[in-house]
C-alpha cells in the first residue's frame, strides 16, 4: 500500500507512476524499485540530511547525542547497500518484475532507538540519545517492507543490521576527522517547521 503524507513520499509515487506508464506505452520493460532505508559504506558523512545511521554516527563521534523524534520507538526497515545493489541487478536481468512496483528492503523492523544504542555500543561511546518531544509531520510510525514480490526474482537480503553497522563504521574510520553537520541543519528544519514540538492540551 502507498502511504506517507509528505511531499517527498508523494513525489516518489509520481515518479513511479510516470516510469511504469511510460514503459507500458513504449513497450520498454520497466521496474520501479521502492528502496527501504538504505545504508552502508560511502553514505555521506557530510550531508546532514542523509540517513539516520550516518547522522547518528557523526554525532556520536563528536560526543553529541543522537536526536530521537517521537519516542524513538518508531521502526524502519534498514537495508544494506549491497543487498540493494543485488536487487537492482536481479531487476535488470530478469523479466519477473517487469511493469511492477517492487519493495526492496530487509523485511525486518529496527527501532530508531535501537539503532542509536547499537551504534553507540559499536563505537564504544557512552552517549545516550535524546528525545525532546519533537516530531516530523507526515512521518510513518512503522515502516517495514513486504519483500515477497522481490523474492520472486531471487532476491533475499543477506546483511543484518549489526553486521551492516560494523561494515559502515569500518569505512567511516578510514575517512579521517569526522565533523558533525546535523546541529545546524536541525535549526533550519525547526525554523521551517519540518520538525515540530509536540503540544499537549
Amino acid at each position: 500500500p502507498i502511504s506517507g503524507e509528505n511531499v517527498y513520499a508523494i513525489t516518489k509515487v509520481d515518479q513511479e507512476r510516470l516510469v511504469l506508464t511510460w514503459g507500458k506505452q513504449t513497450g520498454i520493460p520497466t521496474v520501479a524499485l521502492r528502496y527501504s532505508c538504505t545504508y552502508g559504506p560511502r553514505q555521506s558523512i557530510f550531508n546532514p540530511y542523509t540517513g539516520v545511521i550516518a547522522i547518528f554516527t557523526t554525532r556520536l563521534l563528536n560526543g553529541e547525542p543522537p536526536i530521537l523524534y517521537e519516542d524513538g520507538l518508531q521502526t524502519r526497515d534498514m537495508c544494506y547497500v549491497e543487498d540493494v545493489a543485488r536487487a537492482n541487478l536481479l531487476a535488470a536481468s530478469s523479466d519477473a518484475l517487469d511493469g511492477r512496483a517492487v519493495n526492496v528492503g530487509s523485511g525486518r523492523a529496527t527501532t530508531v532507538r535501537g539503532m542509536a544504542a547499537g551504534l553507540a555500543a559499536a563505537l564504544g561511546v557512552a552517549v545516550e540519545p535524546v528525545a525532546r518531544g519533537e516530531f516530523r509531520p507526515g512521518e510513518i510510525r512503522h515502516l517495514i517492507s513486504d519483500i515477497s514480490l522481490a523474492s520472486t526474482s531471487g532476491y533475499a537480503p543477506t546483511v543484518e543490521v549489526p553486521e551492516g553497522i560494523d561494515r559502515y563504521l569500518g569505512w567511516v574510520r578510514t575517512q579521517g576527522d569526522v565533523k558533525e553537520y546535523f546541529s545546524a541543519a536541525e535549526r533550519e528544519l525547526r525554523a521551517k517547521r519540518v520538525v515540530r514540538e509536540v503540544r499537549v492540551g
